[in-house]
């Protein structure tokens, strides 16, 4: 096993202790780097500054330290990672060794936070070090054996950390006040300057990830891994889809082109307005695509004559079969005409599956109408009423070019069936 694992004790570096000479073997194997952590403070601060580690390595109490307790003849419960563990998406293994006893409701609510990623194991302060070891060892080594897929996303992350490093690093060497150039560029000319900067970087980041062959080996050697089994394939798909199209929006976060509007219950809209114009519009008016939540289901049943309660049977009757007679990947009649609708290839129509309507659910398309979507909004009618959510790109940038498209379109007189005819020959 290689990498850095985290070990957060508060004994661990009280000599004498079986957490100080674990950390001491760890320490001299030199198969990987243990950073040690002895409060809940310094893990939440190494957490946010280290994005690449191999597991995290975590007591459960932690005594704390508050002058006069002895004195006052106070007696201050010790403080716990729980609070820590639901705050923040942890993403390696989590294996929890401590003496102390954790509750089934605890457990079952981390699981459910960290399905297949997090573990209890009971610290025995009797056992030799060597003991100890072995046995965390053990059950590292199990969980990348068990979980091999999670090895993209750790090359992912270090090729991430190297070219952030040399991309901030040729920034300075270039200008050391790259960041208020283009925030000032951006400025004066009505952009929203922090974004800008953002997006700047990241378009440097992601031009050098594209090359990092560790990463583009990874990533290949996986794809011909045997997939994990899933529960129910097509929702899981479906939320991956979901999680792709579509990003959930802090509070605070900035007007941008994409976002996702709530009207009513029954009406959705998407910023339209291009993002050098947001900034200088967003006091007094916006340019939006407005739809209905029922569109789509409306659509599948006046065009397509398809209720969403016959799914199984139109599945059932969808697939060609083989000269043997077994249904083949080869779709037919009804359902390969409803699959096709999400190849927008209607010029009218533009359609987003698994919408955000409703959360949970991800069976929900929008349909947007061009013909009668577009709207401008002043800020009292915009004001306050985002959904959450906003449309990624590259999606909102297709959405933009099909509906400029539409509205630019230009008739030309038909040609002669005998035109046509004589190209033939």
């Amino acid at each position: 096993m290689e990498g850095v694992i985290l070990f957060a004790d508060d004994h661990i570096f009280e000599a004498g202790r079986i957490e100080n000479a674990l950390f001491q073997k760890f320490n001299s194997e030199g198969n990987f780097s243990i950073l040690p952590i002895n409060n809940l403070n310094n893990l939440e601060k190494t957490v946010t500054s280290i994005s690449t580690y191999k597991a995290l390595i975590l007591d459960w109490n932690f005594e704390r330290n508050i002058e006069g307790n002895e004195e006052d003849g106070l007696v201050i419960p010790d403080e716990t990672p729980l609070e820590f563990l639901k705050s923040n998406k942890v993403y390696s293994l989590v294996y929890v060794y401590s003496q102390a006893n954790i509750s089934q409701e605890i457990k079952d609510e981390l699981q459910a936070l960290y399905p297949g990623k997090i573990f209890f194991e009971t610290k025995n302060a009797g056992n030799e070090a060597n003991t100890e070891y072995e046995k965390i060892i053990a059950g590292i080594s199990q969980f990348e054996n068990n979980n091999k897929h999670l090895n993209v996303p750790f090359i992912w992350s270090q090729a991430i950390n190297k070219s952030s490093q040399e991309i901030f690093s040729e920034l300075e060497q270039a200008d050391p006040n790259w960041i208020e150039e283009i925030y000032t560029t951006a400025q004066n000319d009505g952009t929203e300057p922090n974004t800008e900067v953002i997006s700047v970087f990241h378009h440097l980041l992601n031009e050098s990830i594209i090359q990092n062959k560790p990463l583009l080996n990874a990533i290949d050697a996986n794809a011909v891994e045997e997939d994990i089994v899933v529960g129910d394939k097509e929702e899981s798909l479906a939320k991956l889809y979901n999680r792709i199209y579509y990003t959930k929006l802090k509070d605070d976060a900035p007007l941008m082109t994409g976002d996702i509007f709530k009207f009513s219950e029954e009406e959705y809209a998407i910023l339209f307005t291009p993002e050098c114009d947001v900034n200088t519009k967003k006091e007094k008016a916006l340019e939006f695509l407005v739809f209905q939540k029922t569109n789509y289901i409306e659509f599948l049943k006046s065009k397509r004559e398809y209720e969403k309660g016959n799914y199984e049977d139109i599945k059932s009757k969808g697939y060609k079969n083989d000269a043997q007679g077994n249904p083949t990947k080869e779709l037919k009649g009804k359902l390969r005409e409803l699959i096709k609708d999400f190849n927008n290839g209607d010029i009218k129509n533009h359609l987003l599956p698994s919408f955000p309507f409703d959360n949970g659910i991800y069976n929900l398309s929008a349909l947007i109408d061009f013909e009668t979507a577009f709207i401008v909004k002043i800020k009292a009618d915009f004001d306050g009423k985002r959904s959450g959510y906003k449309l990624n790109s590259p999606y909102i940038y297709q959405l933009r070019q099909r509906y400029l498209a539409y509205i630019g379109r230009v008739g030309v007189p038909a040609i002669p069936q005998s035109l046509r005819l004589y190209n033939l020959k």
